[in-house]
């Protein structure tokens, strides 16, 4: 017996163990590259790697669009990266057979292992990551019922007086640019959700440890964490060491699980701050989301969310936002200062619909150019050129093709938007092309005929996803970029970098992270000739009146 276990602890066998177990590893790992049985057609790619090398690194829905010109954008397209299965999605008819009419089997999320395994663990969820369950629709009802359209509407003072906020910062900052700009923005961004999420500003939270600066950084980190990543597609790199900084992301992964539930738990404490004026009788007409979910837990026994998933929520929800609707909004005013004539045309029907008064919320829906320009930015540079993956619960028969459980589904929102067949001059901005079409599409007949495209469903932009993953805040950040656009446009002249070309080409002047975004904003504000300072003052104190109603602020509080 003693022979027998010396035999194993031998250094011979264990190498040979070893290597037997590497041997195997690599053979299984090989072989789930192949491409699966009748798998969606695809570009035949190297063993180990799948398609990975094929694509463009910086931009990959450039390439699978090129792919939909040769398999039929109506195909699905079936592509391996490394041993992950993907099906990509090119043309908005396929989205809509797919995720809006198969949503039971296309709205679960991809197994991703920085956030399965580093940052949520099992212990903490996030509603973007989450699978399709009755934890991710509760969730969802209960975010909807803040931020639907009807909650928008309902709480339009708010709205108002927070972009009335932002026109008193930028009048104050008139330096700003860059990183400074995009802080003050961002802020305003996050400004109305916050509110809605915990009852509280992001600026109005220093007292409870919550500065906007860290917040940015931490989604930021979390960003880039999060990004696709080798280890994602070569599973023995997941195994690599931490010394000599071998796997770095592994430290940088614990420190970043720790800052977020940090940040969740500041938003929990302004949550319960509220709550607790809300108990007490305070007459507060907005009673926020965690606030709300926390009365559920005391009274209904309602344990769905722990206080952790609370939290995270709203991390994720105020994380999400701000980076696609700055996204969007960055690349709205690079456009309109690079153009001074679009500006104008914008600042014209502001002007006319408003009869030259401060624009309020009620005027945004009357704005039609300015939605149309929103429209085009959207379809032009899309935040979020191949959407967020979903993911199929089960084995799945689509025209004869079969898509593995598991198989990351890809919406490729830049082919749909940018289709030759659907779209005249796809490459250029033309916001009009939304007031002579409601889809922004070339003709009103046959395929393109609108009454035809509305009762198959399509929609105007598919920037925010489809079917049951549809992201539950466009509403609100079509509203509040619009109302936001309306208020700058009113006060300010939106002006270039002085001797610096504005770089707008998709591959020079842009940077895809978790949204498309421009590499180097750089725009700056100043007050227009015939506006005083005194009107944006006056104009935030009014609307700060009906905000502290709504909010129970008084004697100026949070002013």
């Amino acid at each position: 017996m003693a022979g027998l276990v010396a035999a194993f602890l031998s250094p011979g066998f264990l190498i040979y163990a070893f290597s037997i177990l590497l041997v195997t590893n690599a053979v299984v790992y090989l072989v789930a590259t192949l491409r699966p049985k009748a798998f969606p057609p695809g570009p035949r790619g190297l063993p180990g790697f799948g398609n990975l090398l094929q694509l463009n690194r910086a931009f990959p829905y450039l390439t699978l669009s090129e792919w939909a010109k040769y398999y039929g954008k109506d195909t699905p397209i079936g592509v391996k990266k490394g041993a992950s299965n993907v099906v990509v999605l090119n043309s908005g008819r396929l989205v809509r057979e797919l995720f809006d009419q198969r949503g039971a089997v296309y709205s679960d999320r991809p197994w991703q292992y920085m956030n399965n395994t580093w940052v949520f663990k099992d212990d903490i969820r996030a509603a973007i990551q989450q699978n399709n369950s009755a934890w991710l629709t509760l969730w969802r009802k209960e975010f909807t019922s803040n931020f639907g359209q009807a909650a928008v509407t309902r709480h339009r003072p708010i709205y108002d007086a927070e972009t009335a906020r932002l026109l008193v910062k930028l009048l104050e900052s008139p330096n700003a640019r860059k990183k400074d700009l995009e802080t003050i923005l961002v802020c305003w961004m996050m400004s109305a959700p916050t509110l809605g999420v915990c009852g509280r500003r992001p600026d109005g939270m220093e007292d409870l440890g919550f500065f906007v600066e860290d917040f940015i950084h931490c989604s930021d980190e979390y960003s880039a964490l999060t990004a696709p990543h080798p280890r994602d597609v070569f599973p023995l790199l997941q195994y690599l060491p931490e010394f000599f900084g071998m796997a770095e992301w592994k430290i940088r992964a614990r420190a970043l699980r720790e800052t977020v539930i940090g940040m969740g738990t500041k938003f929990v404490n302004a949550a319960e701050q509220q709550r607790e004026a809300l108990d007490a009788g305070k007459p507060i007409g907005w009673e926020s989301v965690l606030a709300r979910m926390l009365k559920q837990r005391r009274e209904k026994k309602e344990y769905m969310f722990t206080t952790k998933d609370i939290g995270n929520t709203a991390f994720h929800t105020m994380a999400t936002g701000w980076a696609t609707s700055l996204a969007t909004l960055t690349t709205i005013l690079m456009l309109l200062a690079k153009d001074p004539e679009l500006q104008q045309k914008m600042r014209n029907e502001v002007l006319e619909v408003t009869g030259g008064a401060t624009p309020k919320p009620a005027d945004v829906p009357k704005l039609k150019y300015m939605e149309a320009f929103w429209y085009e930015a959207h379809r032009w540079r899309p935040v979020a050129p191949q959407a967020f993956p979903h993911a199929t619960s089960q084995d799945d028969i689509y025209n004869g093709f079969r898509i593995p459980r598991g198989t990351a589904v890809i919406a490729n929102v830049w082919n749909i938007h940018h289709s030759e067949e659907d779209y005249e001059e796809p490459e250029k901005f033309i916001p009009e092309r939304f007031l002579r079409h409601p889809f922004g599409m070339r003709s009103h007949e046959g395929t393109h005929d609108p009454a035809r495209l509305e009762a198959s469903g399509a929609r105007v932009t598919y920037d925010f996803g489809a079917g049951r993953r549809i992201c539950p805040g466009m509403y609100l950040a079509k509203h509040s970029v619009l109302l936001g656009l309306a208020k700058m446009i009113w006060a300010f002249d939106i002006l270039p970098p002085k001797g610096k070309e504005i770089d707008l080409d998709l591959e020079t002047g842009y940077i895809q992270e978790v949204a498309l975004r421009p590499k180097d904003f750089d725009v700056s504000f100043r007050l227009r000739v015939g506006r005083a300072p005194e009107d944006i003052t006056n104009h935030y104190s009014q609307a700060y009146e009906a905000e502290a109603k709504v909010m129970g602020w008084e004697d100026g509080q949070f002013k």
